[in-house]
């Protein structure tokens, strides 16, 4: 049961980059507020800064910063900030520092740790500095820091808890260390597996922020997570454990993995899909519950345990193949409305961004990008419907053509894809914008496969999808 607490204002400030903005912003006050503390929360970002750049900018005092404070819950943002303003603008208890993403498993970078440290100490002598031990980067990363650690998600989160540990070894005013990447890396032995972040490397926004507020939390109060009774209601219960015993791990074993081993299956009502399961594909604008979202195009591993329209999990997992050359985005002027057809409401953040499969026009058809959709009851007919829209596209330029292939081959269906402003988004019979394919019947080991191919019309030679409804045949 959470101990409730009265006292004073805890005061913490971030100096970092978009890595602080994903485990501070949100959700940390909240947590507080639960069971009693007041958290006033300051954030010095700059997206991508890294300790040498920190120290440049408290050395000449630039103005360089957006300054992020959240006060009784509510945020506020203030341009061309100074660390010095920052440091003078409260009697901050907690300072936490932390290195640019890509250099944080490689401890020689951190040379302009210790004249920092000095020149916050100068400033807050009252403070205690914590050092941010940030995550590594999900397995599918592109993120062009990889590399560094021949791509591997494992060497790279060893990299940053070495690099963490020599930091507040070699630097005693490092009161605490706060494992938010030992929290990610926990939380990924769970059912959830490798899905906490939602480009790659920084986090997913609702229980990937939520992970690491939570190890903040604990690390900052003393008071363990779990049970803590503030969760955004757009995360599952069940992911909310997983989020809040991942923290509480990392904080009693921030150096080392520990084995979700009481998370690794979710409570699955049956095995036998009874509601329409949503998948929302694209990098931006994800979709709520009870949309699934798949927002890499490339190759990966299977997301397992899609939930249904009805808010359950189930045995079905959906994984890109590969194929795909691309995510679109959308474009930014598509209207907020939804799409409705077939029976099935696509919200804007469905429709307006996709996977991509593009190429040359003049030089032939493009494709296919494949997905495959898993766990399927084999004795059982399912109807596809899949959703492609390409805002401020032609009509005539863009063409998709779709397949699948379960125990047999679907026939090929295809649609011209573009809509070129609000005024044909309005008039649209959106009917044309669907392939839906009735009665298929996935193969002997409970798979179809999606395929998306681009046409070439001689205008362009481009693929895509936004979204897909699978529904069980009654």
């Amino acid at each position: 049961i959470p101990v409730t607490v009265e006292q004073g204002a805890i005061r913490i400030l971030a100096i970092g980059n978009s890595f602080s903005q994903d485990a501070v912003e949100q959700y940390l006050y909240e947590l507080g507020a639960a069971v009693g503390h007041d958290f006033i929360i300051g954030n010095m970002y700059i997206g991508g800064c890294d300790l040498d750049r920190h120290l440049a900018n408290l050395q000449s005092d630039a103005e360089a910063y957006e300054y992020r404070k959240v006060v009784d819950g509510e945020k506020v943002l203030k341009n061309k900030y100074k660390l010095s303003q920052a440091l003078a603008d409260e009697s901050w208890d907690y300072i936490s520092l932390q290195q640019a993403s890509g250099k944080s498993g490689k401890y020689d970078t951190y040379t302009a740790l210790a004249d920092l440290i000095a020149g916050i100490q100068a400033r807050c002598p009252q403070a205690k500095l914590m050092w941010h031990q940030t995550w590594a980067y999900a397995s599918s990363s592109t993120h062009e820091s990889f590399p560094d650690y021949d791509s591997n998600q494992m060497t790279m989160y060893n990299a940053i808890v070495s690099a963490a540990r020599q930091a507040v070894t070699n630097h005693t005013a490092l009161n605490l260390l706060i494992p938010s990447g030992t929290a990610i890396q926990n939380a990924r032995t769970s059912f959830l597996g490798d899905a906490f972040n939602r480009d790659g490397y920084h986090l997913e926004v609702t229980y990937g922020r939520y992970t690491a507020a939570c190890t903040w939390f604990e690390m900052i109060t003393g008071q363990n997570v779990v049970g803590n009774p503030y969760a955004p209601e757009t995360i599952d219960p069940q992911v909310v454990k997983i989020a809040q015993n991942a923290a509480h791990y990392a904080v009693q074993k921030p150096d080392e993995v520990t084995d979700m081993v009481n998370f690794k299956e979710p409570e699955i009502a049956g095995t036998d899909l009874k509601a329409p399961v949503y998948i929302d594909f694209g990098p931006t604008s994800l979709s709520a519950t009870p949309w699934n979202n798949i927002t890499s195009h490339q190759e990966s591993s299977t997301s397992s345990w899609i939930k249904d329209a009805e808010n359950n999990y189930t045995n079905i997992g959906v994984r890109v193949l590969g194929g795909f050359t691309a995510t679109h985005a959308g474009v930014g002027s598509e209207p907020a409305s939804p799409v409705t057809v077939d029976g099935v409401a696509f919200p804007l953040t469905a429709w307006k961004d996709g996977l991509l499969v593009g190429g040359e026009k003049n030089k032939g058809d493009v494709g296919p990008g494949r997905i495959e959709i898993s766990q399927l009851d084999a004795s059982r007919k399912y109807n596809f419907t899949i959703l492609a829209i390409r805002f401020n596209g032609s009509k005539d330029a863009r063409i998709s053509s779709y397949k699948l292939v379960g125990k047999t081959e679907s026939e090929v269906k295809e649609v011209k894809t573009g809509i070129k402003d609000v005024a044909s988004f309005n008039a649209a019979k959106f009917e044309e914008y669907i392939a839906k394919f009735e009665n298929i019947e996935p193969d002997s080991e409970g798979k179809v496969i999606v395929e998306v191919k681009g046409i070439d019309t001689g205008l362009a030679a481009e693929g895509h999808i936004n979204a897909l409804c699978i529904s069980p045949v009654k």
